[in-house]
């Protein structure tokens, strides 16, 4: 026992001997073993992660203690430059404030980070904040919303680290001996850079255990599984993850090499667009409806529940008209997945997470553009806030006759009810709140009333919100779907899997809800004649998942419940009553509108009329799906005839799912279909690749319009021997 205690104590005192002060060693080594502990605990830990073998994982424990080891020199050496550095009393007040104020921000950013990880299985990197950053009064909003316990524990730990910080900084001020004199602030800093590079040495070194750079960088898709690399980026701690990721996003070169062929490239800029002057002088043009519905999954479409149809009038219309089965979103988040309902584009644009702005190059033609050069009135009305992900710099346009949304709403903007003080606050700024559909949809048909005095053909565009998380309704309702109160922690990364069937409900209460707007709106369409020369479209913008293949809501892995949305368009003397099971993009949505009207469609819509009789041979035909989000960030093809592969940028994994036979996607048969799963990977790295070369260049965009959806080449035919 003497033995093993002197040789425990001697382990101890050479460990603490890499960290600068005694007092240093017992902060951050408790910091680190508390760490591993706390990961220890959660599934997606590399603990838990079976394709590391015994060394790896315990170097990754050693980098744990290493990267604090470096992260307390450098804090060392800053104290050491500070009281090397001769100031004045009031300058030195202003000094110690400022670092105190910088300790607390790091303190607040690494609880956060950690109740990120929690949620999400990934700390925060420079993309997260960037994002959040970008959307700071909404975000806050969200947050306070379904994370106001974690919000108040950060906020404490922030003032309790402040005082902290006042008080350890003033106590080494008094302590003269505190750092002893042959610890230059040269010196400090030499040893810190030399345990930085050794740190940044073991990265690189882990990064490359058991896999090949150059055939990751050439072959991203063969990854078949979680490595060290992964780990590292992500699920470590939330100072290496942030350096790390920084670090890769700063070096990493975003270019790609070549060029778009010639078959690659779009159209040229320099086409003409022909208008239909027929049906521009014709008095008889059909109007449009457009309505996208926030988070509107395909199996919502004729479902019953309880006794009920949960969207009654939305059945009518699906099965008056056309109910597409197969529709897929472009994104399983809604800044990159409302944008295509309208543009007719994929929202690949960049290596990283995209911003739109209103100095974007690239080309861009909405439905309202096309159809404002046929005479028609044109307008957005929203129940959403567009400026989130900056979505209204890419929705905006001169074709665009009103742009309405929550911000455009003289009274109060819906939030939450327990968030009172924000409540009022939305009323004065028109900041971050939803509008009640009800409303949204009164402020459409009056416009609608208006165009109708002026006998004038229009086209409107809306989004409906009342489905976002977390369900609710207006004051005072509570819905036909019943238990479906919210009584219980849930934000929208988590909650207790036990209380799914509750989410469900209120989530289809909030559908109902939309459903009954939906139903005004045809209501209003019927008593003033205006049904038989209207074609309505409705689409969900992306899916909702309940835990299906372990995730709720949206915004994260492309599955089908978040990705397979509902398409319904009703076309009165223009279509027979069909469902149509044929693949379909959300970007297809608009050149299918063009076709019912005869309108042409632009040469910069990326979709087809997927009911023209040109249209690709089902086993020809591919749709694609791009995540960029903090809780996602993967590809996606799916073929006609089936199959999907899924790649995970960021576990660098792929998985290979055949639908017709597994649609919820419970067996990947990646290992089993090996030819299958290069034919598709080569298409998704195809789509990728024409997407990034074309925006990243200005000779293509400035001459030609957005690059074609790839199709199956001819000699390949993406049929398994038992289709």
């Amino acid at each position: 026992m003497k033995k093993a205690a002197a040789l425990l104590k001697m382990c101890v005192t050479n460990l603490g001997k890499i960290y600068p002060h005694p007092w240093f060693a017992l902060c951050f080594l408790a910091l680190a073993v508390c760490e591993l502990i706390l990961l220890s605990f959660h599934p997606n830990s590399f603990w838990n992660n079976s394709s590391l073998v015994w060394y790896e994982t315990l170097t990754l424990v050693a980098l744990s203690v290493l990267t604090w080891a470096s992260f307390s020199w450098i804090v060392w050496w800053l104290l050491a430059l500070a009281r090397s550095t001769p100031v004045g009393k009031n300058k030195g007040v202003v000094l110690f404030f400022l670092l105190a104020v910088c300790f607390s921000s790091g303190l607040l950013f690494y609880v956060c980070s950690w109740v990120f990880y929690w949620r999400t299985g990934a700390f925060l990197d420079w993309e997260s904040l960037t994002f959040g950053g970008s959307n700071l009064l909404m975000m806050g909003h969200y947050l306070w919303q379904s994370e106001q316990t974690s919000l108040l524990l950060a906020a404490a730990v922030c003032v309790f680290g402040f005082f902290l910080a006042v008080y350890g900084f003033k106590r080494l001020q008094r302590v003269s001996d505190s750092i002893p004199q042959d610890w230059s602030s040269a010196k400090i800093g030499r040893r810190t850079v030399f345990l930085t590079v050794e740190l940044v040495f073991v990265l690189v070194l882990m990064s490359s255990l058991n896999q090949n750079s150059m055939l990751a960088t050439i072959e991203w898709w063969n990854h078949a599984g979680p490595d060290c690399d992964y780990e590292l980026r992500t699920r470590l701690n939330p100072v290496l993850t942030m350096t790390v990721q920084s670090a890769m996003q700063a070096w990493q070169n975003d270019e790609l090499e070549g060029e778009l062929t010639a078959e690659e490239s779009g159209p040229l800029r320099s086409t003409p667009y022909e208008v239909n002057q027929r049906l521009k002088d014709s008095t008889e043009q059909y109007s449009v409806i457009y309505i996208a519905i926030e988070a509107l999954r395909s199996d919502v479409v004729l479902l019953k529940h309880q006794g009920r149809e949960v969207m009654p009038h939305l059945n009518q219309l699906a099965r008056k008209g056309m109910n597409f089965t197969r529709c897929y979103a472009q994104s399983t988040h809604s800044n990159y997945a409302d944008p295509c309902l309208f543009s007719s584009l994929y929202p690949l644009r960049t290596a990283g997470h995209h911003y739109y702005s209103r100095t974007d190059p690239w080309p861009k033609v909405m439905l309202y553009d096309v159809l404002k050069q046929h005479g028609y009135a044109t307008a957005i009305y929203s129940s959403q806030n567009e400026t989130w992900g900056h979505m209204d710099a890419i929705l905006e346009s001169p074709g665009l006759d009103v742009f309405f949304d929550s911000r455009s709403y003289a009274g109060a903007t819906r939030v939450s009810e327990k968030d009172v003080g924000f409540a009022q606050y939305a009323q004065k700024t028109h900041v971050a709140g939803k509008l009640d559909d009800a409303i949204t949809m009164e402020q459409a048909i009056d416009w609608i009333s208006r165009q109708e005095a002026k006998q004038q053909p229009f086209v409107l565009c809306m989004n409906l919100q009342s489905s976002h998380f977390p369900y609710e309704l207006p004051s005072g309702q509570t819905g036909p779907f019943q238990p479906a109160t919210i009584d219980f922690p849930a934000s929208f990364v988590s909650y207790p899997k036990d209380k799914i069937p509750v989410m469900r409900n209120a989530y289809y209460n909030s559908l109902h809800y939309i459903d009954e707007q939906i139903g005004k709106l045809v209501t209003y369409l019927d008593a003033h004649q205006l049904r038989d020369k209207t074609i309505l479209v409705l689409a969900g913008d992306q899916g909702e998942a309940f835990y299906e293949n372990g995730f709720p809501t949206h915004a994260g892995p492309p599955f089908e419940p978040t990705i397979r949305t509902a398409l319904v368009i009703d076309a009165p003397h223009q279509q027979t009553t069909q469902t149509i099971d044929y693949l379909t993009q959300a970007i297809d949505i608009v050149p299918t509108i063009c076709g019912l009207l005869e309108v042409p469609v632009h040469p910069c819509f990326q979709g087809i009329d997927v009911l023209s009789s040109e249209r690709p041979a089902e086993d020809r035909r591919l749709a694609f799906v791009h995540c960029q989000s903090t809780i996602g960030k993967s590809d996606a093809v799916i073929s006609g005839t089936g199959w999907k592969l899924v790649h995970d940028r960021e576990q660098e994994t792929t998985s290979l799912y055949h639908l017709n036979e597994d649609p919820g996607e419970t067996t990947d048969v990646l290992q089993e279909k090996p030819e299958m799963s290069k034919q598709l990977a080569r298409l998704l790295q195809q789509w990728r690749r024409q997407q990034l070369l074309y925006y990243q260049n200005p000779a293509s965009y400035g001459w030609n319009y957005p690059p074609r959806t790839p199709r199956v080449p001819e000699p390949v035919l993406l049929r398994d021997k038992h289709d």
